[in-house]
């Protein structure tokens, strides 16, 4: 439906002159952003979704039925930071459905069936994934990376190149440029020469 710019004008006036005389109830919003958040301890972290570094408040608390206590049940921007002075988008205010989603019939948060909270690994022709410690997981990925190194080492090329080029690292758009700097030199070190960061900084 097209709505002319007359028409436009006039439900804005509407609208406003309904919010002022209050036709429009909105003490239960206000009430509900008034409510202190319900979490027993905080913490202060980074929004996990970019590089832009903005800073946010991670409170955990008591899920109802169930004992442990370490759930994320709410994240607000910090407002001490000065990057986002408490500021943050739509993706980090729902962080913590990374951890305890909303369940559609009680309509209480609950912890998120489909988080992964350990490494999982898949032997080749395997069909499933088997659980496995992060110590087995790390020493894993460092055993393949230096076999495959060690298997692709390039002394030479015409001249000494003392590269691999069987490895290959992609960086996520998260990283602040500590991160990839970190990342970078380490690769360079490995003789990593396919080299790329996605991150937006």
């Amino acid at each position: 439906m097209a709505i002319t710019r007359r028409d436009f004008l006039k439900y804005t006036a509407v609208t406003g002159a309904a919010l002022y005389l209050g036709i429009f109830d909105l003490d239960p919003i206000k009430a509900y952003a008034a409510d202190p958040p319900i979490w027993l301890t905080e913490a202060l972290s980074v929004g996990p979704y970019c590089s832009g570094g903005c800073g946010i408040i991670v409170g955990k608390g008591t899920l109802p039925g169930y004992t442990v206590n370490d759930y994320v049940t709410y994240v607000q921007g910090n407002p001490d930071s000065i990057i986002n002075a408490g500021r943050i988008c739509s993706k980090c205010g729902s962080s913590a459905q990374i951890s305890t989603i909303i369940d559609p019939v009680t309509r209480e948060r609950v912890p998120n069936p489909a988080r992964i909270t350990q490494p999982l690994y898949r032997a080749a022709g395997a069909s499933d994934w088997t659980p496995i410690t992060w110590d087995a997981a790390i020493s894993g990925i460092a055993a393949k990376v230096a076999a495959t190194r060690a298997a692709t080492w390039e002394m030479t090329d015409g001249v000494t190149v003392n590269r691999t080029r069987g490895i290959a690292t992609l960086g996520g758009s998260s990283l602040n440029n500590e991160a990839a700097y970190l990342i970078v030199k380490l690769n360079r070190a490995l003789g990593v020469v396919y080299l790329e960061t996605q991150a937006r900084n």
